[in-house]
């Protein structure tokens, strides 16, 4: 039997773990890096952690960028040595230029054309509005005239950000006036500072979004042949000192059953307005008192640590349901296979400093091993610089915090962060305010507080 060949363009640094399920698949496996827009790239420069998932890639293919027709080239010249069966990117940064690449070659994708209409907010805000689904008021500022403030009528509370996002970067949640001033202020600073690989990926229009109030949830979606399938839930949880970065995230979401139920029916509403027939795909929502509002679609698989706690809840490989999708295998999907409960916890400093020079790493194991904490990916030293968390790409970790329900596992997980505190010698961000426990009920708070739709 001939093995089928699976190329990966770009990763998130959790994609990389698709190379093993592809080699336990039985398939050949090339990877093509990209040079000029890539999440793998952005994500770490420590070539130490990307090094050790190579052993399972037939082929590894460095390409200075995949725009201007050049990644269609390099998949030919692939091709020629054995074709291609199925070519996939778990990273946001790859989305458009593989599925044109895909359509050129004549691969499983999405519909090229469709997908930019879920992953530009405009067009997919305009595509909800024309459709009657739920949609904020909005408006699309340039650049220019957003640091000019002409021509605006959106005024806060409200939600900015690039109708293009990557990492929530150059966004902001503006309660008051003198918060969206400030934004502007420091919009063209942080766009110089920047690495250059985000300007790329990051166009320079910007959506201003009435604020919604609700709960925060994710939707983690399959779809094939037009059928849309949830095959798990989350409640996500915001950060107390910026509305704007989330600090975690529930599996299951404990919502209750009819608006579990209704929320689904919403996004599959969504999926039929976008003609989205096809793929993998991460869809942000809030519950409102209104019922349930898109925040947005990112149209690649959960990222983060989300496979490995689906994993852990589910004993399913989510990398597995990837890769047999654009195979074109059938796919099983059952959300009753989740057993337990578990809360990702996002580490990052409240504010710029330094690890302790006293920190110990027995005493982060102690910690970690009191509370059941299996599965951290922090890396830290003493002395150690730590940067104010203000986007995901200035997270220091997480960690995987088991409970007996969704609720639970997300309290426990604060306590976590306040122990932590003291290992570390900092303050961290939380995502509960002290003052709110303890609660009876979990809607009380924990990401049910006053949310908005940021990317």
């Amino acid at each position: 039997m001939i093995q089928r060949h699976v190329v990966f363009v770009d990763s998130t640094l959790a994609g990389l773990l698709a190379f093993k399920t592809a080699k336990d698949l039985d398939c050949r496996v090339t990877f093509v890096e990209p040079q000029d827009t890539s999440f793998l790239a952005i994500s770490t420069k420590d070539r130490d952690r990307i090094t050790p998932y190579l052993v399972y890639v037939d082929r590894h293919v460095v390409l200075p960028t995949v725009a201007d027709g050049r990644l269609v080239d390099e998949l030919r010249k692939i091709a020629e040595a054995q074709p291609i069966d199925a070519l996939i990117t778990t990273s946001e940064a790859a989305i458009l230029p593989v599925a044109q690449a895909a359509q050129t070659l004549g691969l499983p994708a999405p519909d090229a054309e469709a997908l930019q209409d879920a992953i530009f907010k405009d067009r997919c805000r305009r595509k909800l509005a024309e459709a009657g689904l739920r949609s904020p008021r909005h408006q699309v500022l340039s650049e220019a005239d957003l640091l000019a403030d002409r021509g605006r009528i959106i005024r806060p509370p409200l939600v900015v950000k690039p109708t293009r996002g990557f990492g929530k970067q150059f966004s902001a949640v503006c309660k008051t006036e003198a918060e969206f001033v400030a934004f502007v202020a420091t919009l063209n600073a942080a766009r110089k500072q920047s690495d250059p690989m985000i300007n790329l990926i990051v166009n320079n229009n910007y959506i201003l979004e009435e604020y919604v109030t609700g709960s925060l949830h994710s939707s983690e979606v399959i779809v094939k042949d037009g059928q849309v399938r949830c095959y798990a839930t989350t409640t996500r949880y915001r950060s107390q000192h910026n509305d704007l970065l989330e600090m975690g995230y529930s599996m299951p979401s404990g919502l209750e059953g009819h608006k579990l139920a209704r929320l689904e029916q919403y996004v599959r509403d969504v999926f039929r307005c976008l003609a989205l027939d096809f793929g993998l795909y991460h869809v942000e929502t809030l519950y409102t008192d209104e019922g349930p509002c898109l925040v947005e679609i990112n149209a690649r698989m959960m990222g983060g640590v989300g496979p490995q706690v689906y994993q852990a809840l589910s004993d399913r490989d989510a990398f597995e349901l990837l890769l047999r999708l654009y195979l074109a295998e059938d796919v099983a999907v059952d959300q009753e296979a989740i057993r337990g409960a578990a809360t990702v916890v996002l580490v990052g400093a409240k504010n710029e400093g330094v690890v302790s020079g006293n920190f110990m790493q027995e005493e982060l194991d102690a910690l970690l091993h009191r509370y059941g904490i299996s599965f951290c990916t922090l890396r830290l030293t003493p002395g150690m610089p730590l940067r104010r968390f203000e986007s995901n790409l200035s997270a220091l970790g997480h960690v995987i915090v088991h409970g007996a329900n969704p609720h639970s596992s997300a309290l426990k997980g604060d306590e976590f962060l306040r122990e932590l505190d003291v290992v570390l010698g900092v303050e961290l961000a939380k995502y509960i305010e002290e003052t709110s426990k303890p609660l009876a009920q979990p809607s009380a708070h924990l990401g049910h507080r006053c949310r908005s739709p940021v990317s």
